[in-house]
């Protein structure tokens, strides 16, 4: 059996089911919840205005929104009684060539039925379906994009209330609802990964480019090409290995480079003169690194 009132979640949960936009709910369910009231409860599934042929949770007007109700009654299966073809197409388009006028709007008949689906039958579903449909009429109505600007016709007394400041019963609802929708969980998170530049403390103060740990380093990259091919190990070994070991190397290289520079009576040599003679290349590497230590080069640059 369907339950006589909805919390703010069902609510949100049956507009969001038939496709309204999250703005559109954002904006409607307070309005909805302060339209909807019966002896102080909001939501309420058969509410009836008391000026107005209005019914349900977002009180569809049976006099002015004939089209829009119509149309999520056929949909839903409804057949109302009475319609003709003509009037069919009149009400679903929401268009009434000259002398079709009339075809806009329900007949008493019509309206006696439309009354009674809402009392009795019309779930929470069915009148989220009859707002979107309202909405789609209204904003062809009044010829705007805007759906606030249709909602002020459709709803242009409670929101009126609730731009009153002075109005607390119309504030006091409309904060509660805004409170239970501030709790209703989103649908989805997305994290954006950080592309921030790290800085790195050392003598020159120099700031350096966030390392990628998903990319390969050049020479990461240049010793694989050169003596991999296409291995499948070397495709294995996590990013970073190589350039972890070839740090390791100059570390080693440099400290054994300048203790037998000392020894020869010869400067320390720089590391980036060190760097750049010890490259991974192969035994290449290893004759020029036996060239510094036997102070080669620096009788070459003399």
């Amino acid at each position: 059996m369907e339950p006589d009132s909805y919390s703010t979640i069902e609510v949100i949960e049956a507009l969001q089911s038939v496709g309204v936009a999250e703005e559109v709910i954002e904006y409607l369910v307070p309005i909805a919840a302060y339209e909807s009231r019966v002896d102080g409860v909001p939501f309420t599934r058969d509410a009836l205005d008391k000026e107005s042929p209005s019914w349900g949770i977002f009180q569809a007007n049976l006099d002015s929104m004939a089209p829009g109700i119509y149309k999520a009654m056929k949909e839903l299966g409804v057949e109302v009684p009475g319609i003709t073809e003509e009037q069919d197409n009149v009400l679903v388009t929401n268009n009434a060539q000259p002398g079709q006028e009339t075809l806009l709007y329900f007949t008493n008949e019509q309206k006696e039925f439309v009354a009674n689906w809402f009392k009795t039958d019309a779930n929470l579903k069915d009148n989220a379906l009859v707002f979107k449909y309202m909405l789609e009429q209204k904003l062809k109505d009044a010829n705007t994009d805007d759906f606030k600007v249709a909602m002020k016709e459709m709803y242009v007394l409670t929101i009126d209330k609730f731009n009153d400041p002075n109005n607390t019963d119309a504030q006091e609802l409309k904060k509660m609802i805004e409170n239970e929708m501030s709790m209703t969980p989103t649908t989805t998170t997305t994290t954006i990964p950080s592309t921030e530049t790290t800085t790195v403390d050392n003598e020159d103060d120099v700031a350096q480019e966030a390392v990628d740990p998903t990319k390969r380093t050049r020479r990461e990259m240049e010793f694989r090409n050169k003596y991999s091919g296409n291995s499948k190990y070397v495709e294995e070994v996590p990013s970073g290995t190589f350039q972890k070991s070839y740090d390791q190397l100059v570390d080693l290289v440099e400290a054994q480079i300048n203790s037998q520079r000392a020894v020869n009576g010869l400067p320390p040599i720089a590391r980036e003169q060190a760097d750049a003679q010890v490259y991974m290349s192969g035994s290449d590497s290893f004759r020029q690194a036996i060239d510094v230590l036997r102070g080669v080069r620096d009788n070459d640059d003399s």
